[in-house]
C-alpha cells in the first residue's frame, strides 16, 4: 500500500468516524457509514490542505467509496498508478 493510499485512507476514516481497517474499498460510504454531502467536503477539504491534492467540485459526487476516491486522488495528484 502506497503511503498516498494510506494517507487517503486515514483521512476518509476519520471523517467518516471509523477506524481505517474498518474501510473497505468498496463500500458505499452513504449506506455503510451514513456519510452525507458535509462528510465528502470534509474529505476533499483535507486532500487539499493535507495532501495538496484538489478533486474539483464537479468531481465531489462521484466519492462513493474508497476505491473511487482513490482514483480521483490519484488523478488529480499526479501519483499516476503509485495507489
Amino acid at each position: 500500500m502506497s503511503q498516498l493510499h494510506t494517507a487517503v485512507r486515514s483521512i476518509v476514516a476519520e471523517e467518516l468516524e471509523i477506524e481505517p481497517e474498518e474501510l473497505t474499498e468498496s463500500a458505499n460510504f452513504e449506506e455503510e457509514y451514513e456519510a452525507d454531502s458535509l462528510s465528502l467536503l470534509a474529505i476533499v477539504a483535507r486532500f487539499e490542505h493535507e495532501l495538496d491534492v484538489t478533486i474539483p467540485s464537479d468531481r465531489v459526487g462521484e466519492m462513493v467509496s474508497l476505491e473511487v476516491v482513490l482514483k480521483l486522488v490519484t488523478e488529480h495528484s499526479g501519483a499516476g498508478s503509485d495507489v
